[in-house]
């Protein structure tokens, strides 16, 4: 019969379920009588039928208004329940007034008011309880299910149970909760067990698989937990947090293999949502780089907040395509205006930051791969230094309020070229807003322009980060590499620096360097032997840890601050800020001037010569100097639309333009990003900074 059903239409099922009470609710009236005559023929002196009649008459038509037939049987749910007792409720009201009116002489008040009503509700309750584990015990038995445990028998494990009772592949079979208090309880017709009955219960269903519903505990006793079920030989899922659910649309039944942020040791910081609006809702803003990992989800987070409009600057076309398809698919109602443009063209700069009045800049672009800036300095250097010095005038002089340089931990004391570009880029940032708030007739009216830092450790999933590159090396069967077994590094997630990112924005008053309390470093060893871990737990696989050697440009440990004595608190418990001595404006004039000439000549030595005197602790490496001083490598410059080469020591001067723009390495196998294209035209007189 439950094939049968599964042919027959919602329609057809309908109707063959009115059919069901119809019968179900002549045999009420009858048990009514025979209760309450003690008989099992009772005498309704011939009028059974206009008992039934009137009262289904009633009845089926409260049922319809109330929505019980359109209740899904296979999603059993106390709505079912609700509404049979409310219908019969109302049903035996009207049909208790037509006895007392009509006053029948054949008619027992209290059978018909009192004891069908209440064989009435056990008799559709009971219908749709019998058919609900019906068609799931069908429905289980035509797809061969894996038997699975769920970890916590909270919340959120008992509406993953439900939604799993009719779902297609996992078959639930156990809880297990680390709550005495729980321990024996039976939810769901599973029993709740203690921790220490997994082997048994592993042995007893032939589990291999654990779904871990425990999303509000903390990173110590997940980890508890994690362990105890690696313990057994347990494959481990979880179910999304309540904040993941709410921002990413995901439910409660989608599983996602355990993060190696759960690995970490620490929580993720809680963001302050007054703080992440206060720059951005109403607002006309602005993010360049806006392809990248941080700069797409800083997209994704500023669309979340209600912005005036969204400004998208971007130089790849493919990466610039896909940030502007998911924020139009995701935000259908925001204003979303995607920008081909480079970072180095200030005229294009200018043109973006007056025709969309932008009010807050988040400068996102960058080259960050720490080896493919040190086999490509002069353009790491290009890219970073200048691309972030005139994007921060333009903005300046074209009247925005916030400029906030996303930067990184690699800057401070920095041992490459990646990180020492990104300390004089900080520099120059920090330059133009203290210019901005000296001399704010040079750069038009209105408030000057604030210009501020954020700095931040390693980003889990982001393009060129470790832990992508480790996925990768695991799936192709090893061996995974690490530099060092010593290494270090700070971890947060991609969403914890994008809303770092804004939070600091709020706090900004202009020349800090705002970063974020990440707890202690990670040995990148321990991660990399934990990830390995969890991927071949239960299997006879093997995979090998192999010891590389340092790259170059690369440290053992990173550091947040230049001097952590000069931090200081802020409203927001876990970010913190700090006022950092540079470089004297004069001194920065001087050394991009150099930079200038040295990238125009292709003096390699002469812009390792400009960072090494300008950047605290970075020393060039004088075996690549050498190399590159015998020819070992060559450069070339790409000239402008007019056929001749762009100088940079104008573009270092107020009003020029220049090609080229800092963005994200891409991730393996997208469309590379192209180099410098756009160029905008030198002013006939540049004035002097």
């Amino acid at each position: 019969m439950l094939r049968l059903a599964d042919l027959l239409s919602r329609r057809q099922k309908q109707l063959a379920l009115v059919a069901m009470d119809l019968v179900l609710f002549a045999f009420t009236v009858w048990g009514a009588m025979a209760i309450r005559e003690g008989t099992l023929q009772p005498n309704f002196r011939g009028h059974f039928l206009l008992f039934w009649g009137l009262l289904v008459a009633v009845r089926i038509p409260i049922f319809v208004r109330l929505g019980l037939y359109r209740a899904a049987l296979r999603y059993p749910s106390t709505q079912i329940t609700r509404i049979s007792l409310l219908g019969v409720g109302l049903s035996t009201l009207a049909f208790g007034t037509a006895l007392f009116l009509l006053q029948p002489d054949f008619a027992s008040r209290s059978a018909m008011l009192f004891i069908e009503p209440l064989l009435a509700a056990l008799a559709v309750i009971g219908s749709r309880e019998l058919l609900a584990h019906s068609l799931v015990r069908h429905h289980a038995r035509r797809s061969e299910r894996e038997p699975v445990l769920i970890y916590g028998a909270g919340v959120a494990g008992l509406q993953l149970a439900q939604s799993l009772r009719v779902g297609d592949h996992l078959r639930p079979v156990a809880f297990v909760d680390d709550d005495p208090s729980k321990w024996g309880m039976r939810i769901l017709d599973l029993d709740v067990h203690p921790p220490g009955r997994l082997q048994e219960l592993v042995e007893r269903y032939g589990i291999v698989q654990a779904l871990l519903a425990a999303p509000s505990t903390d990173v110590a006793e997940r980890r508890g937990m994690l362990e105890r079920l690696e313990a057994v030989g347990l494959r481990v899922k979880e179910v999304p947090g309540i904040l993941e659910m709410l921002l990413g649309g995901q439910s409660v039944s989608q599983l996602h293999e355990v993060s190696s942020a759960d690995l970490l040791p620490r929580r993720c910081v809680v963001a302050d949502g007054d703080l992440l609006s206060r720059v951005v809702s109403g607002r006309s803003v602005m993010v360049t780089g806006a392809g990248g990992s941080i700069g797409s989800e800083l997209c994704r987070q500023i669309a979340a907040l209600g912005p005036k409009r969204i400004v998208l600057y971007e130089i790849n076309e493919y990466a610039l395509y896909r940030i502007e398809m998911e924020l139009a698919e995701r935000w259908p109602d925001l204003e979303v205006a995607a920008v081909l443009g480079s970072v180095l063209d200030e005229p294009r700069l200018k043109e973006v930051y007056r025709r969309f009045a932008v009010e807050t800049v988040y400068h996102a672009a960058a080259y960050k791969h720490v080896p493919l800036v040190e086999q490509n300095p002069m353009e790491g250097v290009r890219n970073n230094v200048f691309g972030t010095f005139l994007a921060a005038r333009a903005a300046a002089q074209c009247g925005v309020s916030d400029f906030l340089l996303v930067s990184t931990d690699k800057a401070v004391r920095p041992t490459g070229v990646m990180g020492a570009s990104k300390r004089l880029a900080e520099q120059v940032c920090l330059m133009v807003g203290e210019r901005a708030r000296l001399t704010p007739l040079r750069y038009g009216s209105g408030e000057p322009l604030r210009c501020s830092i954020v700095r931040f450790g390693n980003v889990l999933d982001s393009a060129g980060s470790v832990v992508p590159l480790l996925r990768r090396q695991i799936a192709r069967g090893g061996p995974v590499t690490v530099t060092h077994r010593d290494i270090t590094r700070y971890f947060m997630t991609i969403t914890e620096a994008a809303q770092l990112v804004l939070q600091a924005g709020a706090l900004a008053e202009g020349g800090e360097v705002f970063l974020l309390d990440m707890g202690r470093p990670v040995r990148v060893y321990d991660l990399a032997k934990k990830m390995v871990e969890l991927a071949t737990r239960g299997t006879d696989r093997e995979i090998e840890i192999r010891i590389t050697g340092l790259r170059p440009g690369e440290k053992l440990e990173e550091e947040l601050l230049v001097d952590p004595e000069h931090s200081r608190p802020t409203t927001h418990p876990k970010i913190f800020k700090a006022v950092e001595d540079g470089a004297g404006l004069e001194e920065l004039d001087a050394a991009l001037l150099r930079l200038e000439e040295a990238l125009q000549r292709g003096a390699l030595d002469e812009v390792y010569a400009v960072l090494a005197a300008t950047v605290e602790g970075y020393r060039p490496p004088a075996e690549v100097v050498d190399v590159l001083r015998r020819g070992g490598c060559a450069y070339s410059f790409a000239a402008n639309g007019n056929g001749h080469a762009h100088s940079l020591a104008q573009a270092a001067a107020p009003g020029a333009g220049g090609p080229g723009e800092a963005v994200e390495p891409p991730p393996e196998g997208a469309e590379p990003r192209p180099e410098a294209v756009e160029t905008g035209a030198a002013p006939d007189s540049v004035p002097g900074r």
